[in-house]
């Protein structure tokens, strides 16, 4: 190995070292919504040498005009000596509740600490949230405190074992999460809504509350919607577009080819990825997971592509739009029950999207071949483009903040696009052929 190699690999390994530490150090933390009121307070406590754990708690959080909002943090330790020793040590109680909020990693939330009194057997913590409420439309202000903070933190549970919301003088709550009375919300556990709820103040008064908290709420994520449109709809949509154009341009004058002989290759080849799927997945069964859905979809669309266009039977019925048809149909409804039953991951949906590609290169070659007309092509190709891009807008995770690794759902799935145009090359061949011989 020369010296220039030499150097080139110590290069990219010290780039590795450090993108590796860069994305562990930027690592969001899982954090509660309220520190002071489950770990943060056990953990500050025992830094202080009082081990304890914590047997009931509450938070208040009153929202103000100025979008700050004061918690009240109400926390009952198990061990009664630890609440002697804090009722008894002004400066003591201080330092576990300011310590409090350093809980897991990092500082935890940014916070004004105000004041901490011990009463009745419980720790009373009061601090200050700034700037957690962002003005909305029609008069509406929107509590974004329960969202996530890209690369920095990401709620997991409330840490109180019940919370209440209480709303800005002159509003009332129009959306929000837990029990809702008029200015109150109460919650007991915190939603399994990705990046965290929201909260929407609205007027008192105002008509149709939902609707004006749902159109608030489309207003604050606006950018972050057209950020993950742009990511997960617009880039892989355009590829798997484009290169359809590219290989109707490349491919476009293939030399005859046996129909039969293609038809069967492209089905053996669905066929074998369909055992192959099975054979590493056996010892799931009789689990369904993303990897079965995949490879079982992708391989029943070769599979009836292929029967489609190598039965003479078969193809004497074919047109562009039945072989269109019939990929999308089996392409379509194990990915639509699998999404609605599965927790696939963005990119698996993404990849199963990208799969449409494949029957509509075989229906874009029939029809090229002379059997449709061009009218009936551009029909197809209008038809292919609206199928691609609404596939991927109905997958995509628009309202995905985002984080350290955010970037890597889009790139798998664009190169999934990538890998789907690639192996539509064949395809489109195979619908020439079959049109060529059909027409």
């Amino acid at each position: 190995m020369g010296a220039r190699s030499r150097w080139l690999l110590v290069c990219l390994g010290v780039v590795g070292i450090v993108a590796t530490a860069g994305l562990v150090a930027a690592s969001p933390a899982p954090i509660s919504a309220c520190p002071p009121c489950d770990e943060g307070f056990v953990r500050a406590a025992g830094s202080h040498g009082l081990e304890t754990d914590i047997a009931a708690s509450t938070a208040t959080v009153r929202v103000h005009p100025n979008h700050s909002a004061t918690w009240t943090a109400r926390v009952t330790p198990t061990n009664d000596s630890v609440t002697a020793r804090l009722a008894a040590n002004a400066s003591l109680a201080r330092d576990v509740a300011t310590d409090s909020f350093g809980i897991r990693y990092g500082d935890g939330i940014p916070h004004d600490f105000q004041s901490v009194r011990v009463t009745d057997g419980t720790v009373v913590i009061r601090y200050r949230t700034a700037d957690v409420v962002q003005r909305g439309p029609f008069g509406t202000q929107v509590l974004t405190y329960f969202r996530d903070e890209p690369g920095a933190y990401v709620y997991t549970d409330l840490g109180a074992a019940e919370l209440t919301v209480v709303a800005p003088s002159g509003t009332t709550i129009a959306r929000g999460f837990g029990d809702v009375d008029d200015r109150r919300l109460t919650a007991r556990e915190l939603p399994g809504v990705q990046n965290g709820p929201f909260v929407v103040f609205a007027p008192e008064g105002t008509p149709a509350p939902g609707l004006v908290g749902t159109i608030a709420i489309l207003g604050t994520l606006g950018g972050v919607i057209l950020r993950n449109l742009a990511l997960f709809v617009v880039v892989p949509g355009t590829v798997v577009v484009g290169g359809l154009a590219a290989i109707r341009r490349v491919a476009g004058r293939v030399a005859d080819r046996s129909p039969e002989r293609l038809g069967a290759a492209v089905a053996v080849g669905g066929g074998l990825l369909l055992v192959w799927t099975l054979i590493v997945e056996a010892d799931a069964l009789p689990a369904v997971t993303g990897l079965l859905i995949l490879g079982g979809v992708v391989g029943g669309v070769l599979l009836a592509c292929g029967a489609a266009v190598g039965l003479p039977a078969l193809r004497r019925h074919g047109s562009p739009w039945r072989i269109l048809g019939i990929g999308v149909a089996v392409a379509a409804v194990p990915a639509v029950g699998a999404g609605a039953t599965l927790p696939l991951s963005t990119v698996h949906r993404g990849i199963l999207t990208g799969v449409v590609v494949l029957p509509a290169a075989v229906a874009l070659g029939w029809s090229d071949a002379g059997v449709g007309d061009a009218r009936a092509t551009r029909r197809l190709l209008v038809a292919c483009t609206v199928v691609i891009y609404g596939g991927f807008a109905v997958v995509a995770p628009l309202t995905d903040l985002g984080g350290s690794l955010f970037l890597l759902g889009p790139l798998l799935v664009t190169g999934a696009a990538v890998v789907a145009v690639a192996a539509a090359g064949p395809l489109y061949v195979l619908g020439v052929a079959g049109g060529r011989t059909a027409a």
